[in-house]
């Protein structure tokens, strides 16, 4: 019973302490209020044109977009479907990585297959990249064909490589060598 009764006192010790520290900050409040010092400086007050402007020229964005011309500037190019190998441009050196006249460098990709069946696309795609080749699909805008790529690589002799040994692997004569294109 003494053993029980010490720590009841203890208890009660403990808590009249922990009162008279936090009594006296809680009632005060002046601590919560401190205003941290700052070295921004106030807004500067804004002309009543700058808004105006501001929704005229929103309003004139949102004109074009509705008229069809934004549209038409990031549409992707038409790409028909690869009948034969792609050739290199004039004056391009063989293997060296070069810039092509839109300051793009050339690069050349695999084109396997063009599917009106997207899930035929993907599961050839799927096939590839298990095999451990760098395998992508691409549909265009307009197009019910989702075509499946190997590549790209950045010489043409790799590509030329690579279309061979998929030739041999797949027994698929119909691989062609496309430039590749990045998607924008």
């Amino acid at each position: 019973m003494e053993q029980h009764l010490k720590k009841r006192i203890l208890g009660a010790f403990v808590t009249v302490v922990a009162i008279a520290i936090a009594l006296p900050i809680i009632l005060e409040g002046s601590r919560s209020r401190l205003a941290l010092p700052s070295d921004v400086p106030p807004m500067p007050a804004t002309p009543d044109w700058a808004h105006v402007d501001d929704e005229r020229r929103v309003r004139i964005e949102l004109e074009a977009l509705n008229d069809g011309q934004a549209e038409e500037s990031i549409r992707m190019p038409a790409t028909p479907v690869a009948q034969q190998n792609e050739t290199a441009p004039t004056g391009s050196q063989g293997d060296r990585t070069e810039l092509d006249s839109d300051n793009l460098p050339l690069a050349w990709t695999l084109q396997l297959g063009a599917f009106s069946d997207e899930k035929n696309a993907f599961d050839l795609r799927d096939t590839l990249r298990a095999e451990g080749y760098k395998a992508y699909t691409q549909k265009f805008p307009g197009d019910d064909l989702t075509r499946v790529y190997v590549g790209p690589e950045m010489q043409r002799s790799q590509i030329e490589a690579l279309q061979k040994k998929l030739r041999t692997e797949l027994k698929q004569k119909d691989i062609y060598i496309r430039r590749y294109r990045a998607e924008s």
